[in-house]
């Protein structure tokens, strides 16, 4: 399982897989286990859905506890260490919110990202120029900080323009497309750019047009993240300071449902990029 160069956070979430398969086997709660290890089931749960590592002496303690035979905890342990690596230190690590850094992570080993936004080009798609004018506006943001942030939303666009490209279905509402970030020029450049990106068989690019009127998510703005080898799929929230992840299969289910709702109000990928299209033409008179 070693030495295949894939990232921590892709052995957190495993390990947290064959932990919760070993517990619920034994027919034991995170309750349970969080008495044995004498935590909170809290951080139990955060160990089963890969939020975090676990010490080797606390996974000694689990193993022991379910009863894993010789056999089973091999592979276990060997997840465990590498799970407990550090990422390669990015020159934009340390500007980034703790709670938008896991997603960072997750997105990066996500095989596919279902996403609508009803106001905003998403992070992944931005331009320099457009990711500056909205991050200037934020009085949050140190101003020494903002060439870095950028530089972080431009490298999330490797992951899909890379030579293993991520499937990307993005839904926007048309506010999104005609909302001046930057001004005419910028919100141009943007839509020109977009349109290209919408142009690789990996993406899928949707509008919703103001005549469509109410629909699934109005209001209501979300990421699903699907993953590969049985990994929970996982729905990020984000509010001004913090963020959520939903991975309970109910409710993801509940998102899958209302995305594919939205995609069914929304206008065709050739129409909305005549959409897009259109608004380039009105923003160059």
């Amino acid at each position: 399982m070693s030495g295949n160069g894939a990232s921590p956070t892709v052995y957190k979430r495993q390990l947290g897989m064959a932990l919760t398969s070993l517990r619920e086997t034994m027919g034991k709660t995170q309750d349970n286990a969080a008495e044995v290890l004498e935590c909170s089931p809290a951080k139990i749960r955060r160990i089963e859905v890969g939020d975090v590592a676990i010490r080797a002496a606390e996974l000694h303690v689990l193993l022991d506890f379910y009863g894993a035979s010789k056999q089973a905890r091999k592979p276990i342990e060997e997840l465990a260490r590498e799970a407990r690596k550090r990422r390669p230190r990015t020159p934009y690590g340390t500007v980034l919110p703790d709670f938008f850094r896991r997603y960072f992570n997750l997105e990066q080993i996500a095989t596919e990202v279902l996403l609508y936004h009803p106001e905003l080009v998403p992070g992944q798609f931005q331009t320099a120029d457009y990711a500056r004018a909205l991050i200037e506006a934020n009085p949050n943001h140190d101003p020494d900080e903002v060439e870095r942030l950028i530089e972080a939303r431009q490298s999330r666009q490797a992951r899909i323009t890379g030579p293993t490209p991520q499937l990307q279905h993005v839904i926007l509402h048309e506010a999104a497309v005609r909302t001046q970030v930057g001004g005419p020029a910028v919100l141009k450049a943007q839509l020109q750019h977009l349109r290209k990106l919408a142009g690789q068989p990996n993406i899928t690019l949707q509008v919703i047009p103001f005549s469509a009127g109410a629909h699934a998510a109005a209001n209501f703005p979300f990421i699903l993240l699907r993953f590969a080898d049985n990994q929970r799929n996982i729905v990020y929230l984000e509010s001004l300071t913090t963020a959520n992840s939903v991975d309970e299969p109910s409710h993801v289910a509940q998102y899958e449902t209302t995305f594919r709702h939205v995609a069914g109000t929304a206008l065709s990928p050739t129409k909305s990029s005549a959409l897009l299209a259109t608004v380039v033409s009105e923003l160059s008179t």
